[in-house]
């Protein structure tokens, strides 16, 4: 397993350049060794994102047009892959309520919905293999292994990471601050992003000072999961209020939505307080924090 994190002894340049030539690998080996292709989409996509999250670092150092072009051809590639993991996330989030009786549904209404999941979940496999997705993947890994010595990395340094976290850590208070204004899908959705982003940064950098840095990331890895809970369960809502009557009764499903909206409230509860805690600071006074570690790690 490839560590994901910036040794001390490297400098920024050879850090960063190191851990994408290591994440572009881990894809292209779980692309070439598909044995449970729900792991494998499901690790897939979360590499793909610790490298965006390195390109948001680098931001300025790289220019907003290669920043762009970088962003958008790794989003686009994670997206190939979202219906699948989708279907999967709600099929094992219906059968694990179930399990639990936490669910309000009758039994045939919910064999009956899963039995309707899976198959979606089959054709969108059938997809996947049909357009050789996980070959197109592989293709890009290629390229972009073979880009990486000829990106501007020459002057990454402490202003490198002031820019890149300051920009992240800003954009997380702005939509905390725009999801508790109006408690919709979307904000949160976005703010469950930017908080991803911000893990995977600190994450990166979290060897210059451990004990601060684990113990945050640590914390930011709970809101994060609570987040992306509360995401999946929203997903799954939309999904439920398409269903025809013939996969699931209206009554059904009012009862089913009610279930999971008395979960995300649940997940608020506890996700609020944590945010609050974990983004006390302005932007300027925990980034300027952050770059003295690294300035002192560094000396």
């Amino acid at each position: 397993m490839y560590l994901f994190a910036i040794d001390n002894q490297e400098e920024l340049q050879e850090g960063i350049t190191r851990v994408l030539k290591e994440q572009y690998e881990y894809i292209t080996y779980l692309a070439s060794i598909p044995k449970d292709i729900d792991h494998t989409v499901h690790e897939i996509r979360k590499a793909l994102k610790r490298i965006r999250a390195i390109f948001r670092l680098v931001r300025w150092d790289i220019g907003e047009q290669l920043f762009q072009r970088e962003n958008i051809k790794f989003r686009d590639l994670a997206r190939q892959l979202s219906d699948l993991r989708d279907f999967h996330v709600i099929i094992s989030y219906l059968a694990a309520n179930f399990e639990a009786q936490e669910l309000r549904i009758e039994e045939s209404a919910y064999i009956r919905l899963v039995e309707h999941l899976n198959q979606k979940q089959e054709t969108e496999l059938r997809h996947i293999i049909e357009k050789q997705t996980l070959e197109t993947i592989k293709e890009h890994m290629a390229i972009a292994k073979e880009e990486l010595s000829g990106y501007p990395f020459d002057f990454l340094g402490p202003n490198t990471i002031r820019q890149g976290v300051t920009n992240t850590y800003s954009q997380c208070l702005d939509k905390i601050a725009e999801s508790q204004l109006k408690l919709e899908d979307l904000p949160l959705h976005e703010l469950r992003k930017r908080v991803k982003y911000l893990l995977n940064q600190m994450s990166l950098i979290q060897e210059v000072w451990p004990d601060f840095f684990k113990h945050y990331a640590t914390s930011l890895k709970r809101a994060s999961d609570l987040l992306g809970d509360d995401h999946n369960i929203a997903e799954t809502v939309t999904m439920v209020n398409k269903l025809s009557e013939a996969i699931l009764s209206v009554s059904d499903r009012a009862s089913l939505i009610k279930s999971m909206e008395a979960e995300r409230e649940h997940i608020h509860r506890e996700v609020w307080p944590l945010l609050g805690k974990l983004f006390t600071e302005d932007a300027d006074t925990f980034v300027k924090r952050i770059t003295s570690y690294w300035l002192i790690s560094r000396e």
